[in-house]
């Protein structure tokens, strides 16, 4: 796992993984399947569709920064605990973030 990987709360975290199942999100938020299957139909959260064309199923793969960017676009509380949360990032994971909401930013 790489040292900039985002950290998350241990109980939230993946060690070791690159795509998680949706069960398994589910599981760990303590959600449903067809909660999560609602956000992807929103574009709240980003999957990878391995299914065949032809298939009427979704077989949904969630590539972990996709997860992670789900849960950190759902952080609330106090401004105070999310910036103490965001300053305690790796300090390259913290300018790779400032770059993608640049980037998000153009495209919008």
């Amino acid at each position: 796992m790489p040292a900039e990987q985002l950290q998350l709360f241990a109980s939230l975290d993946f060690p070791g993984r690159s795509t998680l199942l949706l069960w398994e999100i589910a599981d760990r938020l303590g959600c449903t399947v067809n909660h999560l299957l609602n956000e992807v139909d929103s574009g709240e959260l980003v999957v990878l569709n391995i299914a065949s064309v032809s298939s009427n199923r979704r077989a949904c793969r969630v590539p972990l920064e996709c997860y992670q960017n789900y849960i950190i676009k759902r952080l609330s509380g106090p401004v105070d605990h999310a910036m103490t949360f965001l300053c305690q990032l790796p300090a390259p994971l913290r300018r790779q973030l400032i770059e993608d909401l640049k980037a998000s930013l153009k495209t919008k």
